[in-house]
């Protein structure tokens, strides 16, 4: 009896060896085990995360299976490893996994976790920001939420991902640096004020939060991941392996691959956000609900918009000489109106210290308010601000592929065109910076003749007239624009083309919430048209303005100080959405002859 018992002990041993090796090895190709060692999978399989550290097998960051093979033989042997590893542990024991050591306490773990619970999760957009380049496309952020009716939201965490960048760095180095992943990046969490206080008050940026739609499981299955690796290192790339890539694979641990697509050129924020909001959990929409929490800017502007012509006569003249708060013409207006007024020039005061303008005047325009205002009776102003800001999501794509045909007196052109991205001064201004333009590799084919040349090459086209809104209030905001690229100028002439390098710099006044003027200086460098020099400078000036719809009108003329023989060129661009994806635009350029052009754009992601 003895050798059968012993055969049949070897053969469950055998059946039950290769069994537990065949389910290592589907578990090691399952999408969220891949996901928790983020493992790439083109052109071979590697984790983004790129210290060693972070891997328990020594060829774990190339070999997920060896990964979990390790994985599982710590949470054998060591005790301590499911602190280390929460998410793992959670994931490997739902799959029906058992460990013969007991799982340690983790008393750090709960306390970053369990303190205060974390019962759901948010993705937040902070719009862009022209005076950084790591922010020109917005930011994306991930927010544990522990908020109560008892507690404040601002004690939220927050987890950023960014790369980390020396202090006072060169902003042409930072940008060839985070193009080229010159940067290690990573997680880091903070309390959430901290990021509100930072984009909404010093930076003037609007956010948008979506609160996600996720059950109690996986609400701890996301907390227990990001325990795992904040800290850990990743190469960082402006245009792909960003913020939002790495904030939106996060999230795609509990809804599958609705945000990302691995491999793409580039990932912009609000493209996830867009994609974010047709994604699906459960069978149920993934997003619960949407709150906009506007910008220090945003709100002073909604008190002027709500102030009367009377009232803002006032506001103007205490700006200008803040003794008119003791006036009798002031001291006889409504006690509402005197709290509309003062509660503007507060936010007005908060703006100008973020921009640090005349301290000395603001101090004393500051104290003066806080005196006023103690003489009134206790409560706020009962005006309640409505603002009808969009989200990101219903913005225009950041891509854009379009068909032109341009018409000169000499013959017909056609072009068909591809802009990797963003938006451009016509575009819709939904969750963007209103009066700017940033496109990055804009290319134009044009056909002609039967021939096929390159009509245009912008690698760079960035344009922001920040406005000065309130002449009363002493804004000297700066205008500026950055191009370089390759284009032909046929109102020029039929062969003229251009390489260039071009910057500019002016004012900007707005009039109204859809029209502003503006004045620049531009100079030039490179191969340029009908021009015996390498350089050239020119005076700009133009107008923009629109209609609620949507409708936009550009309006410039330029002319040349160098090359005084050639033609000022004058322009004129109308844009027309047909949807949120679709516009057409009719453009009109004149130098020594006139250059019609209608162009019907499609935006993708």
């Amino acid at each position: 009896m003895k050798p059968l018992f012993y055969l049949i002990s070897a053969f469950l041993f055998i059946s039950f060896s290769s069994s537990a090796t065949q389910s290592i090895s589907v578990l090691a190709k399952h999408p969220i085990w891949l996901k928790l060692g983020h493992y790439k999978n083109q052109p071979a399989t590697i984790s983004y995360i790129t210290n060693a550290s972070f891997f328990i097998a020594d060829n774990g960051r190339t070999d997920p299976a060896a990964e979990l093979k390790a994985t599982i033989h710590a949470f054998n042997n060591l005790p301590s490893m499911p602190c280390r590893y929460p998410a793992r542990y959670q994931w490997l024991k739902e799959q029906g996994l058992t460990f013969s050591m007991p799982a340690a306490e983790c008393p750090k773990l709960k306390q970053w976790r369990e303190q205060q619970a974390i019962h759901s999760v948010s993705l937040v957009f902070a719009s862009g920001y022209m005076s950084n380049p790591a922010s020109l496309y917005g930011h994306l952020l991930l927010k544990l939420n522990r908020s109560t009716e008892s507690k404040n939201k601002l004690l939220d965490y927050s987890i950023n991902y960014g790369a980390h960048v020396p202090d006072n760095e060169n902003g042409l180095v930072y940008i060839l640096k985070g193009l080229f992943g010159g940067y290690k990046a990573g997680f880091s969490d903070q309390l959430f004020y901290r990021h509100q206080h930072n984009y909404g008050e010093i930076e003037l940026r609007d956010l948008w939060e979506y609160t996600l739609n996720l059950n109690e499981r996986d609400v701890v299955f996301i907390a227990n991941h990001l325990w795992e690796i904040l800290g850990t290192e990743f190469d960082y790339y402006f245009a792909d392996e960003n913020c939002a890539f790495h904030l939106a694979q996060i999230i795609e641990l509990v809804i599958g691959d609705q945000l990302t697509s691995e491999g793409a050129p580039w990932v912009i924020p609000a493209t996830i956000f867009s994609r974010l909001n047709t994604a699906t959990y459960q069978g149920q929409s993934a997003v619960k609900n949407i709150t906009f929490t506007p910008s220090r800017d945003t709100v002073f502007a909604k008190h002027v918009q709500s102030l009367s012509e009377k009232e803002l006569s006032f506001a103007k003249q205490i700006f200008a000489e803040s003794a008119v708060l003791k006036s009798k013409s002031f001291l006889a207006l409504p006690v509402q109106s005197q709290k509309a007024i003062i509660g503007a020039l507060f936010e007005l005061v908060q703006v100008k210290q973020i921009q640090k303008q005349t301290p000395v005047k603001i101090s004393e325009l500051k104290n003066a308010l806080i005196k006023a205002r103690l003489k009134l009776p206790m409560g706020e102003n009962k005006v309640k601000f409505q603002f009808t800001q969009q989200p990101p999501h219903k913005g225009q794509k950041p891509s854009n592929s379009s068909i032109s045909a341009m018409h000169t007196a000499e013959q017909t052109q056609y072009t068909m065109g591809f802009r990797l991205s963003y938006f451009d001064i016509l575009a819709s201004d939904i969750a963007r910076i209103p009066f700017s333009n940033l496109e990055m590799l804009d290319t134009e084919l044009m056909f002609t003749n039967g021939e096929t040349y390159i009509n245009k090459v912008h690698l760079l086209d960035l344009e922001s007239f920040n406005p000065n809104q309130l002449s009363w209030a002493n804004e000297s905001k700066w205008s500026w624009k950055i191009n370089v690229g390759f284009d032909r100028q046929p109102a020029l002439c039929r062969t003229c083309k251009r390489s260039f390098v071009m910057g500019g710099a002016g004012q900007a006044w707005q009039f109204s919430n859809n029209t502003l003027a503006y004045s620049l200086i531009n100079g030039y460098l490179g191969d340029l048209a009908k021009n015996s020099h390498f350089y050239d400078s020119s005076v700009e000036v133009g107008i923009i303005t629109g209609t609620d719809s949507g409708i936009k009108l550009k309006a410039s003329y330029e002319k040349s100080f160098l090359n005084a023989k050639n033609p000022a060129q004058t322009k004129l661009e109308l844009a027309v959405p047909l949807s949120q994806d679709i516009d057409i635009r009719l453009a009109v350029t004149r130098a020594n002859s006139a250059m019609w052009q209608l162009k019907l754009n499609y935006y993708w992601q």
